[in-house]
C-alpha cells in the first residue's frame, strides 16, 4: 500500500471506523511514519472537538428495528460467501470516499472554531479600548476639576486677604456696564483678575490684559473669554516693573493674543 493511500484512511482509523486489516497495516506504516502520526494526531483532536460539539440524539424505534433485521439477515448468510477474504475493491474504495468527507468536516470545524475565537478576540480589544477611552476621559476631566478647585481656592484667598492690594477696573465707553477687580500679593506677585459685565466676543476675538508700568511700553498678560454674563476668571503672575505705577487694562484682540494693543479698551485701571 502507498503512502498515499495510508493517508486516506487515517481519517477513518482516527473514529474507529476501519477493516481490522486495514488498521492493522495502517498500525505498522504508523510506527516508522512520524508525518501520519501528526495528522492522525489533528484528525483525533478534530473529532473529539466536533463530538463535543454535537447535539446527541437517541435512535428512532424504526431505525433500531431495521439494524436488528439487518444483523438477523447477515447471521444467516450464505457461508460460502462470507468465507471469502477478499474484500472486493468497490467495499475498500468506499471508506477511502468517506475519509475525504470526515477530513473536510475536521478542517470545517476547526475553521468555526477559530472564526468564533478570533470574533470573540476582536470583541474584548474593542470593549478594552473602549474602557481604556473612558477611564482616560474620567481622568483628564478629574484633573481639570481638581485645577479648578485649586484655582478657585487660591483666588478666593487673593480676594479675601487684607494683605493682598486690590485694584477695581472701571468699564470705559465702549462698555460701559463692565467691571472688574484686580487683587494681587505683592511678595509672590501672585493675582487674580475677575470680570463682570463684559460682552461677548467674536469666535476670532479675545479678551487679553495688559500691565502698563509708568515710562513703560505695555506688557501681555493672559488672553481669555467671558461667559454669556460677562464673567470671567483668570490667574496671573504680575511683573515686577507693574508693581508699583503701573495701569491694568483690557482690550480685545485677534484670538492668539497680541505683543501690543490693537484694538479698543473695554476697562482700565486709574492711572496713577
Amino acid at each position: 500500500m502507498s503512502h498515499a493511500e495510508y493517508q486516506e484512511l487515517l481519517a477513518a482509523f482516527a473514529l474507529d471506523a476501519i477493516d481490522p486489516r486495514d488498521a492493522e497495516a495502517l498500525g505498522e506504516h504508523l510506527a516508522t511514519c512520524a508525518n501520519c502520526r501528526t495528522e492522525l494526531s489533528a484528525l483525533r483532536e478534530a473529532a473529539g472537538l466536533m463530538a463535543h460539539a454535537a447535539t446527541r440524539q437517541a435512535p428512532s424505534e424504526g431505525v433500531r428495528d431495521r439494524i436488528l433485521s439487518a444483523v438477523r439477515a447477515d447471521g444467516h448468510q450464505d457461508p460460502a460467501r462470507t468465507a471469502s477474504n477478499v474484500t472486493p475493491i468497490t467495499t475498500r474504495r468506499r471508506p477511502i470516499r468517506q475519509s475525504y468527507l470526515l477530513k473536510i468536516a475536521a478542517v470545517l470545524a476547526l475553521l468555526a472554531l477559530g472564526v468564533a475565537f478570533m470574533r470573540m478576540w476582536l470583541s474584548s480589544q474593542r470593549e478594552i479600548a473602549n474602557l481604556t477611552y473612558q477611564v482616560e476621559s474620567q481622568k483628564i476631566e478629574l484633573n481639570r476639576l481638581r485645577e479648578t478647585r485649586l484655582r478657585d481656592q487660591e483666588a478666593l484667598i487673593l480676594l479675601s486677604s487684607p494683605d493682598a492690594r486690590k485694584i477695581q477696573l472701571a468699564g470705559t465707553p465702549t462698555a460701559k456696564d463692565a467691571s472688574a477687580m484686580f487683587a494681587f500679593d505683592e511678595k509672590s506677585r501672585r493675582a487674580v483678575l475677575v470680570t463682570r459685565g463684559l460682552p461677548l466676543t467674536t469666535a476670532d476675538k479675545a479678551y487679553e490684559l495688559w500691565f502698563i508700568p509708568k515710562g513703560h511700553a505695555p506688557m501681555p498678560g493672559k488672553v481669555f473669554t467671558v461667559d454669556a454674563s460677562g464673567h470671567a476668571m483668570i490667574m496671573e503672575q504680575v511683573p515686577a516693573e507693574a508693581m508699583t505705577d503701573a495701569v491694568f487694562a483690557i482690550t480685545v484682540e485677534p484670538k492668539g493674543g497680541s505683543p501690543l494693543p490693537t484694538g479698543a479698551i473695554y476697562l482700565a485701571s486709574p492711572a496713577s
